[in-house]
């Protein structure tokens, strides 16, 4: 556990020591706007609630830890993840998540909603979205869960 926790702290000084200084990553965009953080999915017909559902948290899981899902309320979230690295480091300064909720009583829309935080120091953190990333899934889902042609 001692060793675990040594590695840890040197991870954490090492990614505040890292090159890149005090400036956010490009693909990081600041809002306080919850639409341009949301991207919405319109689910195909003959899924039922269980396969979209499933369908919903192995995609994510790919990518991300799904922290909490809710299979009746159909809802799911990421955990904060470290997602810039910075000379082969996490740079703990910026954070992502993901929520994804259906929407309505028979699930034909999928709502995709995606947070990032960049730490300005102490207790200090911008909030945003990052949006390459928020894209990339939204298509990744709709291919997935998404009308066919």
């Amino acid at each position: 556990m001692r060793l675990l926790f040594t590695l840890v702290m040197a991870v954490a000084v090492v990614a505040c020591a890292s090159g890149g200084g005090g400036a956010p990553p490009a693909t990081f965009v600041p809002t306080t706007a919850e639409g341009r953080a949301t991207r919405t999915i319109d689910v195909r017909e003959g899924l039922t609630r269980a396969q979209a559902m499933r369908l919903l948290t192995e995609t994510l899981a790919h990518r991300y830890t799904v922290d909490v899902t809710d299979a009746r309320a159909g809802f799911a979230m990421t955990a904060w993840q470290a997602s810039l690295v910075r000379d082969g480091v996490p740079d703990l300064r910026y954070r992502t998540r993901v929520t994804a909720r259906f929407v309505g009583d028979e699930w034909r829309r999928l709502q995709l909603r995606g947070e990032a935080n960049w730490s300005r120091g102490d207790d200090d953190w911008a909030t945003g979205f990052d949006a390459p990333q928020l894209d990339s899934l939204a298509s990744e889902l709709n291919a997935k869960l998404g009308q066919r042609s």
